[in-house]
């Protein structure tokens, strides 16, 4: 995971004024960021009260006591707080007057989503995130600055630092533009394979025989 954390960290500027609303659960590997990406620059986790994990009340009243500026969860849960906060809009916007960079994935992103957050949080830069957890939490990403109603989904955007990304056809050659085919993920994230699951590691862990390196076949 550290070539996942080392590009984040330093793309964005992560260091020891952040302050991250830590969600996502320990077994979701969006935490993996949330501790060793923020703490690990120096930053701080704003822990939620476990009563209230799932409130949108709470997280707005935790964001603006302890000065949120970054946020990391699916698509789901800032959904849930954009709906509560535009009950009183006013409120919301004071409370999340720090937050500067929003990153979701994990999920499809609503079309309206960062429209609607902006309303709120102007000055949040609003980033897409995608991958697998075999190849290290995030292997692309996407600035989204705008969105076209025409659009079916939000831009998968492109990999980071030190990984790659490559639509394979069925052969394992690279598919045409607009073609579909098969999301394969490479370079210094990817895992080594499953533990005790030799079969299963051969199966989406395997070495391209015209690249000549690792792919994960997502």
């Amino acid at each position: 995971a550290r070539t996942t954390i080392d590009d984040i960290v330093d793309r964005f500027g992560i260091d020891a004024d952040d302050r991250v609303l830590a969600l996502s659960a320990l077994s979701f590997d969006l935490s993996v960021f949330d501790i060793y990406g923020v703490l690990g620059a120096g930053g701080s986790l704003v822990l939620p009260d476990p009563a209230r994990q799932r409130d949108p009340q709470h997280w707005l009243e935790q964001a603006g006591r302890h000065g949120v500026t970054v946020w990391n969860t699916a698509p789901a849960l800032l959904e849930m707080l954009v709906e509560y906060a535009e009950m009183e809009p006013e409120a919301a916007t004071a409370a999340l007057r720090t937050l500067r960079l929003v990153m979701l994935s994990g999920d499809w992103i609503p079309l309206t989503l960062p429209e609607r957050l902006r309303a709120l949080a102007p000055h949040a830069e609003f980033m897409s995130l995608g991958g697998a957890t075999e190849a290290s939490i995030w292997s692309i990403t996407h600035p989204v600055e705008h969105t076209d109603p025409s659009w079916r989904s939000i831009p998968y955007g492109r990999a980071l630092r030190g990984q790659s990304f490559h639509v394979l056809d069925d052969h394992g050659a690279p598919c045409p533009v607009g073609e579909a085919g098969e999301l394969f993920i490479g370079g210094d994230g990817l895992a080594r394979g499953y533990t005790g699951d030799p079969v299963q590691s051969a199966e989406r862990f395997a070495v391209h025989p015209v690249l000549g390196r690792r792919l994960y076949r997502t």
